[in-house]
């Protein structure tokens, strides 16, 4: 990684643990607008964050092993209730393994169609998981909503500490944000595009949440992908084997 990225991820990292911490002595605004401002700063920093990761092109045994750092401080943040740390700790996890199934999909096949594929079908089973009554992330909500900050990078709704009100983005959501941009690197793809539709595409998820109620984030993740890439995606497929 050269300085410049590592400038980029240093000050975006900063400002999330800053964020968090200051955010209960910050003015308070409109509740409805507050939520999605500080989702969308929140999100564009761990945006910055992964995005100077990535582009770095790290070694997949690297990232596995930023995974494997980030499960423990993830693990630990949550056990001594320190959030800035369980936040971080699982921020590397997802962009860990996200960027090791992304890199290995692209070394595996050079078909677009197969991560097309795959967007289409993470889009559909989150909705599934969701909405439907047995599915895995209705249980959660319902069932056992206590368990859901384990799950979740916690974005503190500005003016109010964490532990009052926040937003929040899935672990797996950041796994598949990262493994998106992976494979547009992998596949040679607008990546830069891909990192800031992404970024907007789950501050519209939670704008949309704020007016109607809890929403998958995957569908417009996965909608962001296909729709900044749609035309490499279809030049660049294989024609099947005959």
């Amino acid at each position: 990684m050269n300085r410049l990225r590592a400038a980029a991820l240093v000050a975006a990292a900063g400002a999330f643990v800053a964020l968090i911490l200051a955010s209960g002595r910050l003015p308070v605004f409109s509740f409805d607008p507050d939520v999605i401002v500080s989702m969308a700063l929140g999100v564009a920093l761990v945006g910055v964050m992964i995005g100077a990761v990535v582009a770095g092109r790290p070694t997949q045994r690297a990232m596995l092993t930023l995974a494997g750092a980030g499960l423990a401080a993830a693990v630990l943040g949550s056990v001594l209730d320190v959030v800035p740390l369980a936040d971080l700790g699982k921020v590397a996890v997802g962009a860990g393994l996200g960027y090791w199934l992304g890199t290995s999909l692209a070394q595996l096949t050079a078909d677009t169609r197969v991560i097309a594929l795959l967007a289409v079908l993470v889009g559909a089973l989150d909705t599934a998981s969701v909405f439907l009554p047995q599915g895995p992330t209705h249980l959660l909500l319902t069932k056992a909503p206590q368990t859901i900050p384990y799950f979740v990078i916690a974005f503190p709704t500005i003016g109010y500490s964490v532990r009052e009100a926040y937003s929040a983005l899935g672990t797996t959501d950041l796994l598949f944000f990262t493994l998106y941009l992976a494979a547009a690197l992998g596949y040679r793809l607008r990546w830069r595009l891909t990192l800031v539709a992404m970024v907007a595409s789950f501050v519209a998820t939670v704008a949309l949440a704020v007016w109607t109620r809890a929403l998958p984030a995957l569908p417009l993740l996965s909608a962001a992908f296909l729709g900044v890439n749609a035309d490499l995606l279809l030049e660049r497929r294989r024609p099947p084997v005959t």
